[in-house]
């Protein structure tokens, strides 16, 4: 990486949320560990580029209404007591959304398919990429400081088996938890 342009390198940061955000996030973060000249546009980049990456998903649930089917859909009575959920507490839920890397998405699209305002939308999104991209970064630095020479060789690894271990665990979670699994049918007519 000595030899790569700082232009590629932030310009791989800006566009990798739109891959994968956490891992864009950590590897950003772990990055400015390394090189902590850098760690104020690094942090700057990645914050943009998740926010961008996040805003427009609001659009793909507000695209979705304009089919019959979804219409019918969001009539149901659970997907009106979700709606309630979501539009009643917006800000709030697309906050803690941030942290939970499988909800995310739904939730975005849920927003732009219940028709929450997108100004609350983005504001959300927005303030907690910054909260998000701020944890990780004071995690990273932190732990650099704790370790200095031999975590910075050691960080991009053990993010990513934090990133392995997390996903594991929330693939245990939904897989064994009694309110993730189906119900076997009943044999009895």
């Amino acid at each position: 990486m000595a030899d790569t342009p700082l232009w590629l390198i932030y310009l791989g940061l800006f566009f990798g949320p739109f891959v994968q955000e956490d891992t864009a996030v950590f590897a950003a973060a772990s990055y400015s560990a390394t090189v902590p000249a850098e760690w104020i546009k690094v942090f700057f980049i990645i914050w943009a580029g998740l926010s961008l990456s996040d805003l427009w998903k609001y659009w793909l649930g507000w695209a979705a209404l304009r089919h019959p089917r979804a219409r019918k859909f969001a009539e149901k009575d659970k997907v009106l007591a979700f709606k309630d959920k979501i539009t009643d507490h917006a800000f709030i839920s697309l906050i803690g959304v941030r942290f939970m890397p499988l909800a995310r998405v739904p939730a975005y699209i849920a927003c732009g398919f219940f028709k929450v305002p997108y100004p609350v939308f983005a504001v959300a999104i927005i303030v907690s990429a910054f909260l998000y991209c701020t944890a990780i970064f004071a995690v990273c630095h932190l732990l650099g400081e704790i370790f200095n020479d031999k975590l910075k060789m050691m960080l991009p690894a053990i993010v990513l088996v934090i990133i392995v271990l997390f996903i594991f665990g929330q693939w245990l979670y939904r897989r064994f938890n009694p309110a993730h699994t189906k119900p076997k049918a009943s044999k009895n007519p």
